[in-house]
């Protein structure tokens, strides 16, 4: 049977452990599995492998213990139904934490570094803040340079993790100072800890409102009526002014102050 606790996703075991089944024993089917759920019909368990179907909670547990799961890995494989088919940001932390210190995995979704980068907001506006900033190992007048202030420990806890890394290093006169200019998440986008980051950043946007006066801040909000194609255009759209905003950001040679972009767009009705 594959190992359940390299899996992220329990579809696709679940796919690779019917395959394996399956060649050990030709009479082994879809309609066997279904039973196991508590299903009559042997489309169900087809449904649930494309992701047409979620799992119940109880559906879960029957078939972990249909296939014959042991104690522990009935546990991770509850644990990582309830993560992939999470509503919410939340339930997702809740069960990802059980995940994390359960697998035995090496994937972009529990990296332990870039996990902990995203962790906080000011991990990546400490980074930012070097580009232009000197500091060697002044950590209270590093904190109190962004907006929230933090303090010094967590100054400090963030330039040790950058330094850690290998995102920012001591330069010739022994002040920290970034090792590239310019950081994107990739194709990280949809892991859990840049989504953490994501909502953190958010709620400080909802702060700037108050925090800083209009001249030195740009925040609107549209709400407009979309086609699929015209949505698709949009997200290409709003691509393309992230790389522009990128190359500013490259260019300037005159910097001095760190700033958050976020773009949100997302759906305010049904289809």
């Amino acid at each position: 049977m594959p190992d359940l606790f390299t899996y992220h996703d329990y579809r696709r075991f679940l796919r690779d452990y019917y395959t394996d089944r399956k060649a050990r024993d030709p009479k082994f089917s879809h309609r066997f599995l279904a039973r196991k759920l508590g299903y009559g019909s042997s489309g169900a368990f087809a449904d649930i492998l494309s992701g047409r179907k979620n799992l119940t909670s109880s559906s879960a547990l029957r078939l972990a213990r249909g296939i014959s799961l042991g104690k522990s890995e009935e546990e991770f494989f509850l644990h990582l139904v309830a993560f992939n088919q999470a509503g919410s940001l939340e339930e997702k932390n809740l069960h990802y934490a059980k995940i994390l210190s359960m697998a035995r995995m090496k994937l972009d979704i529990i990296s332990p570094q870039k996990h902990e980068y995203y962790g906080k907001w000011y991990y990546a506006a400490v980074r930012e803040l070097l580009f232009f900033h000197s500091c060697k190992d002044d950590y209270k007048a590093l904190g109190r340079k962004l907006n929230p202030p933090i303090p010094a420990k967590d100054a400090k806890r963030a330039v040790e993790l950058l330094e850690r890394l290998g995102m920012i290093a001591r330069n010739g006169e022994g002040t920290y100072r970034q090792t590239a200019p310019l950081l994107s998440t990739g194709g990280f986008g949809s892991s859990l800890h840049v989504e953490n980051f994501q909502k953190a950043t958010m709620e400080l946007a909802i702060e700037a409102l108050d925090r800083h006066p209009r001249e030195v801040r740009d925040i609107s909000t549209l709400t407009v009526t979309l086609s699929e194609k015209s949505m698709e255009q949009a997200r290409t759209a709003l691509k393309a002014v992230r790389h522009c905003i990128l190359g500013l950001a490259e260019k300037d040679e005159k910097v001095d102050r760190v700033y958050q972009l976020n773009i949100q767009l997302f759906p305010l009705t049904e289809t």
